[in-house]
């Protein structure tokens, strides 16, 4: 029954202690009743894959941390996920999962969460506002436009939060393109779907550009200012072995013991009979 079913995303986080704790995210667009059956499958499955023998020869299966997400909103979508699992002896136990319903998150919020990456994926709530209003026999243009222009606003922030963390070294450029790049392909469903209109697509399509342009000006002056520095370090090193090969050169005119040459300038013996030889 669920063969064909695979757990969205599994972390293992290394560096924080000897352990490395493993993390199951599932992403969950609506309501799935049997979501919490599936989880504890897919909590068995990732514990069973790194599972290992202890001191006792006893197989250790430690089931991951788990967290459920659901993009749109549903009634029967609880604060988390429990299922009691009743052992042949008669004792059980409780099984729980954590939910993040992510559509009650405004996008200001999940920026000063620092939770970036699920920036795009708050615009998901909107299709199911769309289609109640599609629904509808008598669909007043104004509520249309008002889910529009919330739209508009949440990529605004999306790109207001994007530009500041990278800004700020908070977030790399790839990070910053997997954002921008999912917040079009979001926008565009809706768009498509239900927007369709020339006007809006022509003004996101605007913003997104202009912050491409200014991350790729501001991306090439970093690169320009960096060449400038190796370049001005270069050129102090070059200038000062320079200097020193003056030196030496001019102590040797005067007659100079080796020795004391040697200890003036801080260069070896090698070095002072190359500067003999030019």
């Amino acid at each position: 029954m669920y063969s064909r079913h695979y757990p969205d995303i599994v972390l293992e986080v290394r560096g924080l202690s000897d352990e490395h704790p493993l993390f199951h995210v599932e992403i969950q667009t609506g309501y799935d009743s049997m979501m919490d059956v599936r989880m504890v499958k897919y909590g068995y499955l990732i514990g069973a894959s790194h599972s290992e023998n202890g001191s006792d020869d006893i197989r250790v299966i430690t089931i991951p941390h788990q967290v459920v997400i659901y993009l749109e909103e549903h009634s029967r979508i609880n604060d988390t996920l429990q299922v009691k699992i009743v052992l042949p002896d008669g004792s059980d136990l409780l099984y729980s999962v954590p939910v993040l319903k992510l559509y009650q998150y405004p996008v200001e919020v999940l920026g000063k969460m620092d939770l970036y990456l699920l920036l795009p994926l708050v615009l998901v709530k909107y299709r199911k506002r769309f289609e109640l209003l599609v629904n509808r026999k008598h669909t007043g243009r104004e509520e249309f436009d008002q889910i529009v222009e919330e739209i508009i606003r949440d990529i605004e922030t999306i790109i207001s939060f994007s530009s500041e963390a990278g800004e700020e070294g908070r977030m790399d450029e790839e990070t910053k393109d997997i954002i921008l790049s999912t917040t079009i392909e979001m926008y565009k469903q809706l768009h498509r779907k239900y927007i369709k209109d020339q006007r809006v697509q022509g003004k996101v399509d605007y913003m997104i550009e202009s912050v491409r342009q200014k991350w790729h000006t501001i991306g090439l002056e970093e690169g320009i200012e960096k060449g400038i520095e190796k370049g001005i370090e270069k050129g102090i090193e070059k200038g000062i072995e320079q200097g020193v090969k003056t030196v030496a050169k001019n102590l040797l005119m005067i007659g100079i013991d080796d020795a004391v040459i040697l200890q003036v300038t801080g260069l070896t013996p090698e070095e002072l009979e190359r500067i003999k030889g030019e």
